[in-house]
Order: structure tokens, then sequence, then C-alpha cells
């Protein structure tokens, strides 16, 4: 019984289920396009979050087999993953990887409707995260572009199967926020490894610092905050006065909110770099928590207190 918990726990570490929270902004089309009550929508967007975690999943099956020898340099990495510790073979990973594709092929063909878009999401999904791992990953500062566009292709996805879509501004905040998450890992891993155990890592850290990443840390907070305040002036008319209403002006609230939230999480990973080296730690934070719960409730109440008067009068 023990030996199958084991070597359940280690199949879970080589899909790296903990890293299964980006594929949820698969849901921010449907939030953001104002279908949110549109209940037929569901099963296609939670068979699109399945399709989306195996998809991610053959990234890192690859990518771990990839980097093992460099895996079992990093004392961290070595306990998270099996392959480099020798929990799981790579013949083992092999059967999984073409099972998720068999998985992906099945659900496309005969779950879902046809949808060229959603497949094509998927594809750039996969390619990009390959392009990274075999030739991106040792090129500075293209390595953070490339990654952060996989949190795009996750968004977009979710708008393209349900064929709503919502403003630019938005999806240009959510590559903002993966840049962010992305500089703050690599902030993580230069304080905790050191300079030189990082290039033994990554040959990538030769060409980043400590300073220089603290300047495009800070490049990007700014940016991300200006975006997402553009992005809410610009998608409910908030500079001209008479075109939005009393609710839609109460969605200003969130951006102290959101300014709170950045600053928060750049204490934390000054603070704390064991969360910058893993981001999905700060959701556990009750200060992030707290904020983003009134963040949310403040949009949903901006984006759907017309349909939810509509739904109490019916």
């Amino acid at each position: 019984m023990l030996i199958m918990g084991s070597k359940i726990k280690n199949i879970l570490h080589l899909l790296r289920i903990r890293q299964y929270y980006k594929n949820f902004l698969i849901f921010v089309g449907i939030f953001f396009s104002k279908q949110l009550f549109e209940i037929s929508l569901y099963f296609t967007l939670i068979i699109g979050f399945v399709l989306l975690c195996c998809a991610s999943s053959l990234n890192y099956i690859i990518n771990d087999i990839r980097d093992i020898e460099k895996d079992r340099s990093h004392p961290e990495k070595i306990k998270k993953k099996p392959l480099a510790s020798g929990e799981i073979s790579v013949f083992f990973a092999l059967i999984i990887f073409f099972l998720l594709i068999a998985i992906i092929i099945f659900f496309l063909i005969f779950i879902i409707p046809p949808n060229l878009g959603f497949i094509t999401m998927i594809i750039f999904l996969i390619i990009t995260g390959q392009l990274y791992n075999h030739l991106f990953k040792k090129y500075a500062f293209i390595d953070i572009i490339i990654l952060s566009t996989g949190y795009l292709w996750r968004a977009l996805a979710g708008c393209m199967i349900i064929k709503q879509f919502v403003s630019a501004w938005l999806f240009l905040a959510l590559f903002e926020v993966a840049m962010f998450l992305s500089i703050a890992k690599r902030k993580g891993d230069l304080e905790f490894l050191g300079k030189d155990k990082a290039i033994e890592h990554k040959n990538i850290y030769d060409q980043y610092s400590s300073r220089l990443l603290d300047q495009f840390y800070i490049l990007i907070a700014g940016s991300l905050f200006m975006t997402y305040s553009l992005y809410l002036i610009l998608i409910f008319n908030l500079d001209e006065p008479g075109i939005a209403t009393f609710y839609e002006f109460i969605s200003l609230f969130t951006i102290p909110i959101s300014l709170y939230i950045i600053m928060r999480y750049m204490y934390l990973t000054s603070a704390k770099p064991k969360i910058a080296r893993n981001p999905e730690k700060a959701f556990f934070d009750k200060g992030i928590i707290i904020a983003g719960f009134i963040l949310f409730i403040i949009l949903f109440f901006s984006f759907y207190f017309e349909k939810i008067v509509e739904m109490l009068n019916l």
C-alpha cells in the first residue's frame, strides 16, 4: 500500500500537478466577456481545462527527460522530480507521455465540438514549451518572454473554446503578470543557489544579476499596474462622463487593490525567496488572499450587476 502511494505521488510530481493552477487562465474569457452565467459553456471549458493540463504535462515530461542530469545538481528540484531522483524510469515516463497524447486526441475528436482556434492554442502551448526548452532558454531576456507567452495561450484558449473575446489590454496585463512571476523566480534562484551554482544549473544565469533583475522587476510591476488601470478605463469608458454607470465606476476601487497585491508580492519575493521560486505559494499568503477576494467581488459587481438585476426581475 505504501509502495503504491509513493508511486502515485511520484507520478503526480512527474505531471507537475502543482503547476496546473496556470491552466485556470482558461476561465478568464468567460468572466471578462460577461458570460459567467452561461451554464452551457462550462462543460466545454472544463474539458478544455483538462486538455490544457495534459498539454502542460507533456511539456513537463519532455523537459524532465532532457534535464535529468542538470536537475540532479539542484538541491530542491531533485526532491520534486522523480526522473532526476530515479523514482520513475524514463521508459515509464514515456508510457505516460503517449497516454496523455491519446487522451488529448480522443477528447478533441469525440468529446468537444471541432474548434480550430482551441486546437491551435494547444499546439502553440506545446511548441512554445519545446522551443523554450531546446532553444530559447539559452538566451537571456528572450527566455522570460517566451515563457510568458504560455500564459497567453492558456487565456486565449478559453476565449477560443467559447468563441468570446475580450480586450487586448487584458491579455497584455496577463502577459506582464507572467513576466513578473518569471523574473521573480529567477531572482529567487539566484539568491538561493548563488551565482556560481545557478550558472551550473542554467548557463543563462551568467547574464543575469540580482541588480539587473530588480530593475526588470520594477519596470514590469509599473507597466502591469498601468496596463490594468487602462484596461478598466477603456472597457467601461470611464474617461467619458455620462457613458459609464455608477456600478462600472466602482471597478476603479480595484486599481489600488491591484497595486497592493503587486507590492505585497514584491515584498514576499524579497523577504521569502522560496515564494519567488514557487509562485503558487504566494496564493496562500493571507494578505494576497483577502485582497484578491475583494478585487474579485468588486469586479463581479461591476461586470454582472445588470444581469443580476435582470435575473431578479424575472
